[in-house]
């Protein structure tokens, strides 16, 4: 559509780099925001903001327009990352605080699967149901800007949805309560940081969230042009590539299913599940790498996802319960930003690598690093075991004194 309207691959990319900038620069700060003036507040602004992207997108027909779309959708993007998630994790503790989240996070995980199912699916259609209206280029309302159209429908249903059924108990909105909250936000960001750099669990998550992020960027960069190798300019490469895609989403789903029983297997122990997974994730990265033919690709490419899915509900578990209910968004926020590290790591290394030798190179370095990073829940696993088991050889003897108090 971009290039249809006069857009140069350089632009493109101009653009799509500014998106991820403006996330960079936002997400901690937008995150302590949500912790000061209220998750669902910042969720509603989020969601403004996106919906005001998609109009910008949708009207742009020259560069500078579509500049101020691609900021708009990172500000949007950066405001809604972690808001509800928090307020969901803190609702459930707030029914019962001692409450297994992981099946809850596992639920939610393949819900998102879904609907990104349902809206790629649908995203593709569409073009091809209002085939008759002008060409690309010519005007705004579009074969291919019919999708935007669309989203901007759900956009408005989301933000209706979020007024209407997130329910949070904060101070009514007061000018002055507002202006307070904007002005903590560098103090929650920086208590954030601390406590980022306090907890030795906290950063070794987000060294696995890096980890992952660089793993996820070569993985979406790159799966296209890799399977299109497979495959001869006869056959019909667009509906492979839905098959395949298709296959990544049902496929996440499922490792989000069995992430629940998994870990009820290992008796709760989170990092030991994600420790293993994350293990077959890079086992199945390599072999995807140098799989010789379509059918053995695409299966390690889903086991991939699958993978992936079953390592997910049991990360999150182990941040949230390192979290304060008063730093959910900041710190989740900061989880955010590890993950996005990754991924310009993996954009920027790995396309290097690529470019020099070859996807499967550079697909077999992101395999390492996610397979070494295995070393970073075994030390959580060896952190919360030690932590179990001190109480019971260390705790100091309690006797009852003469005064019936506690000596």
């Amino acid at each position: 559509l971009l290039q249809a309207r006069g857009m140069s691959l350089f632009q493109i990319g101009l653009t799509t780099g500014l998106y991820s900038l403006v996330i960079v620069l936002l997400e901690v700060p937008t995150g302590g925001l949500a912790d000061a003036i209220g998750r669902k507040r910042v969720s509603i602004l989020a969601y403004a903001v996106l919906l005001s992207a998609g109009v910008t997108a949708f009207f742009a027909l020259t560069f500078p327009l579509l500049l101020l779309a691609y900021v708009l959708n990172g500000i949007g993007r950066a405001l809604s990352s972690g808001a509800l998630e928090a307020w969901f994790v803190d609702s459930l503790q707030d029914h019962e605080p001692d409450i297994d989240l992981q099946p809850y996070l596992a639920r939610a995980g393949i819900v998102a699967l879904l609907a990104l199912g349902i809206g790629t699916l649908a995203g593709s259609a569409l073009p091809a149901l209002f085939s008759s209206l002008p060409p690309d280029g010519s005007t705004f309302l579009t074969p291919l800007s019919v999708p935007i159209l669309f989203s901007i429908g759900i956009n408005v249903g989301l933000l209706i949805c979020t007024l209407l059924l997130v329910q949070e108990k904060r101070t009514p909105y007061t000018e002055a309560s507002l202006l307070a909250g904007f002005r903590s936000v560098p103090k929650i960001v920086q208590d954030g940081i601390v406590l980022s750099r306090r907890s030795p669990i906290i950063l070794l998550l987000f060294g696995a969230s890096i980890s992952a992020g660089l793993a996820i960027s070569s993985l979406e960069s790159f799966w296209q042009p890799h399977f299109a190798n497979y495959m001869g300019s006869t056959l019909p490469n667009s509906y492979i590539f839905g098959i395949l895609m298709a296959g990544n989403f049902a496929f996440g789903m499922l490792g989000n299913l069995a992430a629940t029983p998994l870990t009820r297997r290992f008796d709760g122990r989170y990092a030991l599940v994600s420790m293993i997974f994350q293990g077959f994730w890079g086992i199945s990265l390599l072999l995807l790498a140098w799989s010789t033919n379509l059918y053995l690709a695409a299966s390690f490419f889903w086991i991939a996802y699958f993978n992936m899915g079953v390592r997910n509900s049991p990360h999150e578990t182990l941040l949230n319960k390192e979290i304060p209910a008063n730093q959910r968004s900041a710190m989740l926020s900061i989880g955010s930003l590890a993950f996005y590290v990754g991924c310009v790591l993996g954009g920027a290394l790995l396309g290097y690598i690529a470019d020099l030798t070859s996807i499967s190179a550079a697909w077999t370095v992101s395999a390492f690093a996610v397979t070494l990073s295995m070393g970073f829940y075994w030390r959580i696993h060896q952190i919360q075991h030690k932590h179990l088991t001190r109480p019971a050889e260390m705790a100091p003897i309690r006797v009852k004194s003469t005064e019936g108090q506690d000596g």
